[in-house]
């Protein structure tokens, strides 16, 4: 999106941090501790639908651990939600899925963690003083906001409601991977 942005005319709240990772099947007993582990001929998987955000930062996973897709058994294999994904394991119909952690939790999976994502607003500089905008800033900054966003498994905001310039999000004027294999 970062071409779309300005930095001379956009600024960036600051959101949410999500952790995404391996859905397991309960007590994990095909013993997968890794990403490459989905490669073992004895690992199901089950994924999100091409064009997701999290199928795409899956494939950077993968890519980034010289894994092909061709090497997972059920690659192929999409669903159209977190929730999905996390019931076709639950089902026992695959060993393994990619997922937020939330869904895993719902579904009582193991999970594995292996990327953290930050989540972010643009906003327009011209906005920012806006009494709407400086109300929904102080909303994100509250206590409240805080302990929902707590409650969900993956997901913390140590940074909600604050405001920085695209530089200082994205010196590299390219957005941060944020995803580590493990």
């Amino acid at each position: 999106y970062l071409r779309w942005l300005r930095p001379e005319e956009h600024r960036i709240v600051h959101l949410v941090t999500r952790t995404q990772g391996l859905f397991l099947a309960a007590g994990n007993p095909r013993s997968i501790a890794r990403l490459d582990d989905l490669a073992r001929p004895d690992v199901r998987f089950v994924n999100r639908q091409k064009g997701s955000a999290t199928r795409q930062l899956l494939d950077q996973l993968l890519e980034a651990q010289g894994l092909a897709p061709g090497d997972i058994r059920g690659y192929g294999t999409e669903e159209y939600t977190h929730a999905a994904v996390a019931a076709y394991v639950a089902s026992g119909m695959a060993d393994a899925g990619f997922g937020v952690q939330p869904a895993a939790h719902q579904f009582k999976l193991d999970f594995l963690p292996l990327a953290r994502e930050d989540y972010y607003f643009a906003v327009s500089v011209q906005t920012l003083g806006r009494s709407e905008v400086q109300e929904f800033l102080a909303l994100l900054k509250s206590p409240g906001f805080r302990d929902i966003v707590g409650e969900l498994p993956g997901y913390e905001c140590p940074r909600a409601g604050e405001v920085s310039t695209l530089a200082q999000v994205f010196p590299s004027g390219r957005p941060r991977r944020m995803a580590r294999a493990g």
